[in-house]
């Protein structure tokens, strides 16, 4: 089985929220504070429940205050987990979780927490009840929450520390739970204590140790005989540490060769190893991980009929691009190992990696937290392709923003956030997180899709614009069939503005000052050609003449760098300069959902 769907209310930051998930990895990504870490820590509670070890409870600051109403009644929290049955055995042994769908063919497994605020004589008290399958009231027995299992990975992991070997630590938990060895024999607990007894035997029956424990004991002995009452005298004897299979290999740790094995010339005991508080955080963050990995693998295959979640937080900690790449890559190739693994993640590299169905872009948008999942969403499989190409690390970055616009290349992508600034801070795109990608003109519909849904939960809940160019017949006065295409995508929180034939031919007309400027950069860029341009008999054809000569000298993109560098340089060009309406509108658009200007 997996968790097929999360249903929480009035938890933290989050008023009423669905999350849909689906077998294998999920990814949670999104802004800081938009809610991702509630989700995982909202599973912690519930998988941990009835659990005698636990690091997570609900508290009085995890119930949700209404920001527009501080004074509103607390409601309570609500958790509801929904699984998906894969193998019909699972209907028995999860029995008092089962659930009837509205379709009776279909069966879930459901698991529902209700925690309630209540005043009692002036203090607080959180009360809760947990129930399964339908109704409420329906018990849980602890041999069914005995096999909801996970472990949780924090942002903040110190991986040096839980490697160290103690009690508890991942790298024992590893050893402890074997159940073959390297040649495939059985490691019973019978064979646990052979191979305890056998090293016992080892230390015990060897001369030189029992000499120097002795020799120890005496000096504790004689000092203990000076200091005690002379009829209660204490002594003590000293031993190994008691022999058991767990705190054996709870004391193993981990190290690392210094030298390749090529070096040695096969000798091994010229072997030097670094303790692994010597390695890097980021290698002992994946050392880390792959000890729990490994664990896991091994307790799926003990358990096959336990549920177990891998949550970790950010596992870009400390790890350069090229190594989250290798390691995302390689968590895509757990789908099928056995557990669910759930990721939150900031980094635009591990998104750009991703299987887009597992991505869940989690967003908070006026205190309202929503999620978007990309297996749930109306991309089609060709967009999903193509989006699956061509999302790299720049482009994945708008599933972080709080808004987008798309261009259709380098010119306007170097010029509109100089544009922005002419407008006014409270247009700053950067400053009001927009993001502006670059789609090189043929690539709308795949993008505009993730925004356009008529349904709120199957498209991104922040708004987006397609600034492209109309490219409009000069004989006919139509615009091209792309333009056209581009309009039709115009809906829910996709806006779609179109420049008069192009980008570059709007500035030039917008204004008389925009004109000496572009002539005067173009001049210092190609001063023969520059000379060569005919005014023509009005504005309009004298800026068709300008971009034919910009374009017959390939200079559209070092006219456009040079204007930006231009602008930002220069106070008295930002005041003079005008941005034309359908750039106003499209900013105005993405920053305030306002398309006047």
């Amino acid at each position: 089985m997996f968790l097929k769907t999360l249903e929480m209310k009035n938890f933290r930051n989050i008023n009423d929220l669905a999350v849909d998930f689906h077998k294998g990895l999920n990814i949670l990504v999104g802004e800081n504070n938009s809610g991702k870490s509630a989700i995982i820590d909202a599973l912690r509670i519930c998988l941990s429940y009835g659990k005698q070890s636990r690091d997570l409870y609900v508290k009085r600051s995890d119930f949700h205050i209404n920001r527009n109403d501080p004074v509103a009644t607390i409601n309570p929290i609500e958790f509801h987990l929904t699984f998906e049955i894969e193998d019909p055995i699972e209907t028995g042994i999860f029995n008092d979780l089962l659930s009837q769908n509205q379709d009776p063919s279909l069966q879930w497994l459901k698991i529902h927490f209700i925690y309630r605020l209540e005043d009692r004589n002036g203090l607080e008290k959180i009360k809760y009840t947990v129930w399964g399958g339908d109704n409420e009231g329906q018990q849980i027995t602890p041999d069914v929450f005995s096999l909801l299992l996970y472990v949780y990975l924090d942002a903040l992991r110190d991986a040096s520390h839980n490697l160290r070997p103690v009690r508890g630590n991942r790298l024992g938990e590893l050893y402890a739970h074997l159940r073959e060895d390297s040649l495939g024999n059985p490691i019973t607990d019978e064979k646990r204590d052979e191979l305890t007894q056998r090293l016992r035997n080892s230390l015990t029956g060897d001369v030189e140790w029992n000499n120097i424990i002795e020799t120890g004991k005496k000096k504790i002995n004689e000092h203990l005989e000076e200091t005690s009452i002379t009829n209660k005298k204490q002594a003590v004897e000293v031993d190994f540490l008691p022999f058991e299979f767990r705190k054996i290999v709870d004391n193993l740790r981990v190290l690392l060769p210094v030298f390749d094995e090529s070096l040695l010339e096969g000798d091994t005991n010229k072997q030097k190893y670094f303790d692994i508080n010597q390695n890097g955080l980021g290698y002992n963050n994946l050392l880390y991980m792959a000890a729990i990995l490994g664990d896991l693998k091994n307790r799926k295959e003990l358990d096959p009929e336990a549920y177990i979640a891998l949550f970790i937080e950010e596992p870009e900690a400390h790890l350069h691009p090229q190594l989250q790449s290798i390691f995302f890559n390689y968590l895509n190739k757990l789908d099928g190992i056995g557990f669910q693994i759930f990721i939150t993640s900031h980094s635009p590299t591990i998104t750009a990696k991703a299987n887009l169905d597992s991505l869940i872009i989690v967003q908070c948008q006026n205190n309202q937290v929503f999620t978007y999942s990309l297996l749930q969403s109306e991309l089609s499989d060709q967009n999903k392709i193509y989006l699956g190409k061509f999302l790299d690390v720049t482009k994945s970055q708008l599933f972080f923003s709080n808004g987008v616009i798309f261009v259709e290349g380098i010119s306007e992508a170097l010029l509109l956030q100089k544009f922005s600034k002419i407008l006014g801070t409270e247009y700053d795109l950067d400053k009001m997180g927009v993001e502006i990608v670059i789609v090189n003109g043929v690539s709308f519909e795949h993008f505009g899709k993730l925004f356009n849904s008529d349904e709120a939960h199957k498209r991104l809940n922040i708004r987006s614009v397609i600034i492209t160019d109309d490219d409009r017949d000069q004989t006919t006065d139509e615009i091209s069939s792309r333009a056209d295409n581009a309009l039709a995508l115009k809906n829910g929180f996709l806006h779609v503005e179109t420049s008069e034939i192009t980008f570059e031919y709007e500035l030039f007309i917008a204004g008389e000052y925009n004109r000496e400027l572009m002539l005067l950069i173009y001049s210092e860029m190609h001063p023969v050609s520059a000379s060569r341009i005919s005014e023509g008999n009005d504005i309009k054809e004298y800026a068709k003449n300008f971009l034919a000569k910009v374009a017959s000298n390939k200079a559209k993109s070092e006219l456009s760098h040079r204007l930006a560098l231009y602008l930002e340089s220069n106070e008295s060009a930002r005041r003079q300069f005008i941005v034309p309406d359908y750039i106003k509108r499209s900013i105005n658009w993405v920053i305030k959902g306002d398309l006047n200007v």
